[in-house]
């Protein structure tokens, strides 16, 4: 048995070390479940004594898999053999002597049964035959129990090959047709003398499957012992949870009142009783779970009826209440849900608040908020918590302001709002109030803020009042910052309170507590993009307080302060932006030439600096971006910045000439080169933009002004570095400028700033498409991810703007990178490669294939050039149709089908024709491809209908066949997925 190649397979799959040897074992393993043999080794393995449970498992998955996917291999009179061959195999799994794991193997085999009986109608009394065979004899009872929890969920399994009218019929005839007979069984064996656990645990369990496929209803089973039974086995430590789940299912099956009131009656008194339960475990948090589930979920299904008798149900009310101030917070947010869909059905009633018969459920509102705000209290601080504790809480706490939000919308905000104002004073009155005291309730404040009206004028005053009486422990400074942020809306509303509180956060950046800092940052932010009009005066006073303390700050923080005024900034008229830009921008560009060594007046291209000072100057390019980033341009530009371009840039410049090999430099000055390049018009950027010399303050230099020497620069520094900023800044400018080119091109021009960056452009493009060839050469696509990612990028924004690149004679090599960087399992890069080829490909024809509109409908119309692409594509169709193929089948995100149905489409106007190159490819490329991943027949329906769609002069119709090849991969996924699952397979 040993040299059985299954058993070597998974004996490798399992514990072989070997990561690619376990990969090989397992699609072996996945490609052998599908061929006809399989139907004979899982039987012989499964019926081998000495066979290990690998073995076991692995071969009842299989028939499992084999039934449910390939009972087409099987001639329909084989069936019966099948069926008895499998339920002799149950046999000697059910025995006190069977082998360890045994219940495992037993699970597939019923479930495989299962699935066999929903497609052999020939197979007559399903259930009672079961029921005969392993129902009377009390040691194979557990296998016909696993059976029918079984056949239920099997009867709603999407991958059976029903019809829906043949499932139908089916699912009537085999399961609802035997609701009855498994009920009475159910009950027979729930009522038997001696049951035992085991047997009582799985009657619950088939009860479940039964009441969640709807085939047995709540008023059926109330009829029965079992709802009696499930409610006794609450008793016992060991049915406990059987019993607690099927009960919560059972209450579950009820939520169509009008259908179940009769059941419904007997259940409410019985669930209210288990509110002593409660008190009496109340040392037990696993029995106080269950009982909160159950509780829970009759309080959900019945809201309504809690809505219209109060009265009756305040102790389900009551109870749940109890449980959501049980000291256990993994129990409270079982609660949660509860109390928003009893605050949704009391919203709907008219004047709720004002109805005395709902007074008793406002006050549990109200002592919730209580109980919520003390469950938000932080440990004390002699309690020690782990870092997974930490930010397990916070978690929670941010939970538990939902329900916060709940009490909100019962109670009115501004009820709630207040309460949480009066705890404050209440710990405040207190000899020595806790900081937790007093945190926990300004976090249900910040919490409430979005059910707060922003024209509040009853509590928020006087919070903000009390804010600065707070004790200085950084905690409660960190949440009282943090309330403000979450009440800039109320402050635009009130600008009085705009010194006061721009004081208070200020001051949060004096604590030495980084947390105090981040918030006071955060506030800062939304303080100004909320009360933009508001702050425009004290821009001098931020201008002051950036001066003084934006060097103590951490990177972080400062980068959200010049958000936070970029937004007052973004929100002033043109001229008077310019001027507040400058004057927050200034000290920066100074910084950075002083960090540099650089003379302002003549900035020179030889730097020495030290690391450390090459850090602050990419901080300081970071905090320019930040600016940028909000205020992005101004319209009408202001003439007052046309020098700014070039006085800026020329430092750029010297500072990647010298030190644009240091990454982090890279990253940040391209950051800042892309926002100058949204912020200036283009005709600033060519020299364009100032009528003089004098007027714009700066030089004109050569033709093409600062931008061609920004395309120079970017070429020269990624020729040098390999960098993929530099690449990404050279695809904006195509972006930006691209138009003017073409629009020079158009009008025959021979000279101007139009032709020059366009020969610039085309001459750079030939440069980093070398230089990435020679980077390939020693590093691997996915060794570089983000060149390529970016080079893609370039690639298609050159083919959309400046499609003049067509006739480069290094295409071929642009076309080489584009298919290696389809090997980076990225999705974006991915996707973008395939829109590269998509619109590469659509000029393999003089005109657009319908196929192609998709991806070029927003696109300026171009002439198609066949000349100079076809050889390009006759030379690397097998890569790409390999690459495309088995990309689609194996691993490319869903979108990737729309740009490859157009690249096949493009190939068979092309190369369909005379001599079958096309077809010769494509069965080329599917011979790659592994039968785990697409069975031969697909791959031979999808070439039959490739050389159809050809034949009969309709390519465009290709893209159908694509989506059956790609169904046809989806049904191999999801087979491996469930053999993976089944198998536990890394």
């Amino acid at each position: 048995m040993a040299d059985n190649p299954v058993l070597q397979a998974l004996q490798t799959l399992y514990h072989d070390p070997d990561t690619a040897a376990k990969r090989r074992a397992n699609e072996w393993l996945q490609e052998f479940q599908h061929s006809t043999e399989a139907w004979q080794t899982a039987h012989v393995l499964l019926n081998a004594p000495d066979s290990p449970l690998e073995g076991r498992l692995f071969s009842a998955q299989t028939l499992r898999a084999k039934i449910t996917y390939d009972l087409s291999q099987l001639p329909r009179e084989s069936l019966p053999p099948l069926r008895d061959s499998l339920l002799n195999i149950l046999l000697p799994l059910s025995s006190s002597s069977a082998p360890t794991g045994s219940k495992a193997v037993l699970l597939q085999l019923c479930l495989a049964i299962s699935d066999l009986a929903l497609q052999m109608p020939e197979w007559e009394n399903v259930v009672p035959n079961m029921i005969e065979r392993f129902g009377t004899d009390p040691g194979t009872v557990t296998v016909l129990l696993l059976f029918l929890k079984t056949l239920p969920e099997e009867a709603t399994n999407p991958r059976i090959p029903l019809a829906q009218d043949e499932a139908r019929a089916i699912l009537n005839r085999l399961v609802s047709g035997s609701a009855g007979r498994v009920l009475e069984v159910l009950t027979m064996y729930i009522q038997a003398e001696g049951v035992t656990t085991s047997i009582q645990i799985s009657v619950f369990e088939a009860l479940r499957s039964w009441l969640q496929a709807g085939e047995v209803t709540a008023s059926q089973v109330a009829a029965t012992p079992l709802f009696s039974a499930a409610l006794s086995a609450l008793a016992s430590d060991q049915l406990f949870d059987a019993a607690v789940d099927v009960l919560c299912d059972l209450i579950h099956e009820t939520q169509e009142l009008n259908d179940n009131m009769t059941v419904v009656q007997e259940i409410i008194p019985r669930v209210i009783a288990l509110r002593g339960e409660v008190e009496r475990y109340k040392d037990d948090p696993d029995r106080v779970r269950g009982y909160c589930r159950i509780l829970c979920e009759a309080g959900e299904c019945y809201q309504s009826l809690i809505v219209q008798h109060p009265g009756d149900l305040l102790p389900l009310v009551q109870a749940i209440a109890e449980c959501a101030a049980y000291p256990d917070l993994d129990i409270v947010p079982i609660t949660f849900y509860f109390w928003y869909a009893l605050s949704e059905s009391l919203e709907r009633q008219e004047n709720f608040s004002q109805n005395p018969a709902y007074s008793p459920i406002l006050s549990i509102f109200s002592d919730l908020q209580s109980i919520i705000i003390s469950h938000l209290h932080f440990p004390p601080d002699d309690e020690q918590q782990t870092a997974q504790e930490r930010d397990e809480f916070r978690t929670f706490r941010h939970r538990m302001g939902d329900t916060l939000k709940d009490c909100c919308h019962v109670l009115g905000a501004t009820v709630c709002l207040k309460k949480s104002y009066d705890l404050i004073l209440s710990a405040l009155s207190q000899p020595s109030p806790s900081w937790q005291a007093i945190e926990a309730p300004l976090f249900s404040m910040r919490s409430m803020g979005a059910e707060v009206d922003p024209n509040d004028d009853e509590v928020l005053p006087h919070i903000m009042a009390l804010l600065p009486t707070l004790p200085q422990h950084p905690k409660i400074r960190y949440a009282s910052i943090l309330v403000i942020s979450r009440y800039s809306p109320w402050l635009n509303r009130h600008p009085e309170h705009l010194t006061f509180t721009l004081s208070y956060v200020s001051a949060g950046f004096e604590m030495a507590d980084e947390q105090v800092s981040a918030a006071a940052a955060h506030a800062m932010k939304f303080i100004c993009q909320d009360c933009t009009t508001h702050l425009v005066p004290f821009l001098p006073q931020l201008h002051t307080f950036m001066e003084s303390i934006g060097e103590r700050l951490g990177q972080e923080d400062v980068v959200e302060v010049c958000e936070a005024i970029a937004y007052i900034i973004d929100g002033m008229l043109p001229a008077e932006a310019a001027s507040a830009l400058l004057q927050f921008c200034s000290p920066l560009i100074t910084r950075i030439q002083t960090l540099l060594s650089l003379s302002p007046s003549a900035p020179t291209s030889s730097v020495s600096v030290s690391e450390g000072d090459l850090e602050k100057v990419s901080d300081t390019l970071e905090q320019i971006d930040a600016y940028l980033s909000i205020v992005r341009t101004l319209s009408p530009f202001p003439p007052s910045c046309y020098s700014t371009a070039e006085r800026v840039y020329a430092i750029l410049d010297v500072l990647l000439e010298n030190f644009g090999g240091v990454y982090h430099v890279s990253e940040k000055v391209g950051s800042v080169l892309r926002r100058g390049l949204i912020f200036f018009p283009a005709e600033v950027l060519v020299g364009a933009g100032a009528g003089a010399e004098g007027e714009s303050g700066g030089r004109r230099g050569e033709e093409g002004g600062m931008v061609s020497q920004l395309i120079k620069r970017m070429q020269t520094s990624f020729e040098e570095t390999g960098y993929a900023s530099y690449l990404w800044i050279m695809g904006k400018v195509v972006d930006k400028f691209g138009d003017m080119v073409l629009s020079s091109t158009s009008r025959g021009e021979t000279d101007g700033a139009g032709r020059m960056v366009g020969e610039l452009l085309g001459r750079a493009f030939e440069g980093v498409t070398t230089s990435l060839g020679r980077l390939l050469e020693r590093k691997v696509a996915v060794e570089i991810p983000d060149v390529l990612d970016d080079y893609v990028h370039l690639f298609l924004s050159y083919l959309i703007h400046l499609p003049p690149i067509l006739a480069s004679p290094l295409l071929p090599l642009a076309l080489s990178h584009t298919l290696q960087a389809l090997t980076c399992p990225a999705t974006s890069i991915i996707l973008t490669s395939l829109d590269v080829l998509a619109l590469l490909s659509s000029h393999l024809s003089p005109s657009p294939s319908p196929s192609a509109t998709s991806t070029s409908s927003s696109r300026p119309s171009t002439p198609k050039n066949p000349t100079a692409v076809r050889p390009m594509f006759a030379q690397y169709a097998r890569p790409t149709l390999s690459l495309l193929l088995k990309g689609l089948i194996a691993d490319f995100p869903d979108e990737a089908s729309e740009p490859i149905g157009q690249v096949l489409v493009h190939f068979a106007i092309a190369f369909g024709g005379s001599g079958g190159e096309m077809e010769a490819w494509v069965r080329e490329a599917l011979a790659g491809v592994g039968g785990h991943l697409v069975l031969p027949a697909d791959k031979e329906a999808f070439l039959g209908h490739i050389h159809e769609c050809i034949a009969n002069g309709q390519p465009e119709k290709i893209k159908y066949a694509l989506h059956g090849l790609l169904r046809a991969a989806r049904r191999m996924r999801e087979r491996g997925r469930q053999s993976r699952k089944s198998l536990g397979a890394v």
